[in-house]
């Protein structure tokens, strides 16, 4: 005699119901392609001024397309070297048929405001490579003001006035006017109203400007280079033998002693001695200042 029949092994089932929804759908069902790596949007936002903001401001960079937020970022000071907001934005493999309606394509343009809490401000001058979306796994930097730019040179009309006023020009006097500054170098030292101000330096004092100097050698070969750096910017030191193919200095910022550094930061605005490393076998050595951010 036989015993009773084996149950039936539901388990059996339950995967094939489980490999229909996960894997290959039922007849008819649309599905969306998987997200591909994101963009990355980072870079620095400055009030009319110059400055760059800081998380004390509370203001929050908010990215839109065709008037749908996309990201957001936070403003902050988190020691990030040269940047102030960093967000990342969802792409998707499939632009007919995203995964989410915030996902993005390459190409997709994007417009930026920064909100803060009692107001919404419009960016009025952007350096950017683009600004667009990139493709997935890609980043861009953009550096943008906030504040009016009425003649649309790329400077807030806030500073300009601020640099009239400081220069003893005021409101009646015929260069009270945002043509004085702008398109053209008012000093005459080298460097356009609109590096001035990106800069942090005076337009209107031809001895405050970015500028490098080489004072003497140390006794190990390194360079003694002096300059003066400005609160909230970044730069670094080039060197090249050739004035040709320049690279990277890694300096020690006040003593020769001090941890090199190949970015520059510092919490103040203040004169200061930069060490350059001596390049080995070399028979002269040339060095140059650059403004990072």
């Amino acid at each position: 005699m036989k015993g009773p029949c084996p149950p039936i092994r539901r388990p059996l089932r339950l995967a094939l119901v489980l490999f229909g929804v996960l894997g290959l759908g039922l007849p008819g069902t649309a599905w969306a392609f998987p997200p591909a790596p994101t963009f990355t949007i980072n870079g620095i936002v400055r009030d009319s001024f110059g400055w760059a903001l800081k998380a004390g401001d509370t203001g929050t960079v908010v990215f839109k397309r065709d008037g749908l937020v996309i990201a957001e970022a936070p403003v902050d000071d988190l020691g990030r070297a040269g940047e102030n907001f960093r967000t990342q934005l969802a792409m998707d493999t499939n632009p007919a048929q995203p995964y989410n309606d915030r996902s993005q394509s390459p190409g997709v343009q994007f417009t930026i405001e920064v909100r803060f809490p009692t107001q919404t401000l419009l960016v009025t001058s952007i350096n950017s490579s683009q600004r667009t979306v990139g493709q997935p796994g890609g980043s861009v930097f953009i550096d943008f003001t906030i504040g009016v730019d009425s003649d649309g040179d790329g400077i807030p009309d806030a500073w300009e006035y601020w640099q009239l006023s400081e220069l003893g020009i005021g409101f009646g006097d015929p260069r009270w006017s945002l043509t004085t500054l702008g398109t053209g170098d008012f000093d005459g030292d080298g460097l356009s109203d609109r590096n001035e101000y990106l800069a942090g330096t005076f337009a209107f004092l031809a001895d405050d400007k970015l500028s490098l100097a080489i004072e003497g050698f140390e006794t190990d070969g390194s360079a003694r280079l002096r300059t003066v750096l400005v609160v909230d910017k970044s730069y670094r030191v080039e060197v090249a033998t050739d004035l040709i193919n320049w690279s990277t200095a890694a300096v020690r910022p006040g003593s020769v002693a001090a941890p090199a550094q190949s970015l520059l930061k510092l919490d103040d605005t203040r004169e200061t001695a930069l060490y350059a490393p001596p390049i080995p076998g070399a028979e002269r050595q040339f060095y140059r200042l650059i403004l990072v951010r």
